[in-house]
């Protein structure tokens, strides 16, 4: 396999958009995913929304409304507690996706992806990756940065051609079967060259020992906030936020009555909606809001939290006005989603070895791949 210089070790990135490729997938479906982490297929995103999902119960009959997020401070920038759907947006914005395709209809030839704004020249086995296609990929590979998501988004083409070649090559496929149906062809091509060795009970059960923590129920809390609401790039006004949120939480703590307190700062200047039912959120589980606020939530302890917690939306003073731990469950509860999720990094690792084969068979040029479980089964 021949390789030249476009590598992206030295910006390697953690998607922190969570990958539910491994999770409540049966065993039967491994191809399907296989085929859909490897291959241009479609993408559904959610569009932006920032909605709390209120289905958890409340003690307050709460009303809802829909709004647009825009670039206005007051009411209008933050409507309701976010969600998890605030993370499934496109990577990449409109303009630099724009740019990066009126860029490829030009008559400008890019060598090699040198800066955030370039595409790669990538060929395999002589044929190159149409950088239309690149540019428009990009939507589908999350990433810290544009250059790793142009590295995320050619390496996932290059495989897609290492496949379309390797159906062409196996006698009973060819091109009659790729042009009939490329995801059909692609299933059957990893059924005959993919097999994976499954976990018995003891490897699951070792596991279950190892990562007993993993298997607690999450906690329960009833939350109520005060949120001061700012847009993450103002930060001179994030900056004042701060301090007012450590004065509203010093007000509170030395109130003689801090429940009407935080009730009345709640009412006057709380940017969420919840301020009509006295900043109370109700009951939060995981899950249901943005994983900065939550992850800071749920290592607090019950009572009003003595900082705020940042958010994309703003700071939140938080009280916590009860809080249920988990429960560790057994493993005999748990031993079904152990199988499953073992079994399907077993399959994920070797769809990897052999597209790590189909790669160092064929001659590719603009690219140094890796084909990792992490880089794969992404986007």
């Amino acid at each position: 396999m021949t390789v030249s210089t476009y590598n992206p070790t030295d910006h390697t990135t953690t998607n922190n958009v969570s990958n539910s490729v491994n999770n409540n997938v049966s065993s039967d479906t491994h191809t399907d995913h296989a085929a859909h982490a490897s291959t241009d297929a479609n993408h559904t995103h959610s569009g932006h929304n920032c909605g709390h999902d209120h289905s958890h119960d409340h003690s307050h009959d709460h009303n809802h409304h829909s709004h647009e997020h825009n670039h206005s401070h007051g009411d209008d920038i933050v409507h309701l507690m976010p969600t998890l759907t605030d993370l499934q947006k496109p990577h990449s914005d409109q303009e630099f996706i724009e740019k990066a395709m009126a860029e490829e209809h030009s008559n400008h030839k890019n060598l090699i992806a040198s800066s955030r704004d370039e595409l790669p020249s990538v060929t395999v086995n002589g044929v190159m990756i149409d950088r239309t296609n690149i540019a428009q990929e990009l939507q589908y590979h999350p990433a810290e940065n544009k250059e790793d998501a142009v590295f995320l988004a050619t390496q996932a083409l290059v495989v897609r051609e290492l496949l379309r070649l390797a159906v062409l090559d196996e006698p009973n496929l060819g091109e009659a079967a790729w042009e009939n149906d490329e995801e059909q062809a692609i299933s059957a091509l990893i059924d005959k060259n993919v097999q994976a060795t499954m976990p018995d009970m003891a490897t699951c059960e070792r596991y279950y020992k190892q990562n007993i923590t993993d298997y607690m129920t999450d906690p329960i809390m009833n939350v109520r906030h005060i949120l001061l609401a700012c847009l993450p790039e103002d930060g001179d006004e994030r900056l004042k936020l701060k301090k007012t949120a450590y004065e509203f939480i010093e007000q509170i703590k030395n109130n003689a009555n801090p429940d009407a307190e935080f009730i009345q700062l709640a009412r006057q200047h709380s940017a969420c909606p919840s301020k009509e039912q006295d900043g109370e959120l109700g009951v939060i589980n995981k899950g249901q809001t943005v994983p900065e606020f939550e992850s800071a939530l749920f290592k607090s302890d019950a009572g009003l939290a003595p900082s705020p917690i940042e958010s994309r939306y703003g700071f939140h003073v938080v009280d916590v006005l009860n809080k249920e731990p988990g429960i560790q469950m057994t493993y005999d509860q748990v031993v079904p989603a152990i199988h499953n999720k073992l079994s399907q990094q077993a399959f994920h690792q070797a769809l990897c070895d052999y597209l790590f084969t189909l790669a160092n068979e064929a001659d590719i040029e603009g690219i140094e791949m890796m084909l990792e479980q992490e880089n794969i089964f992404r986007g």
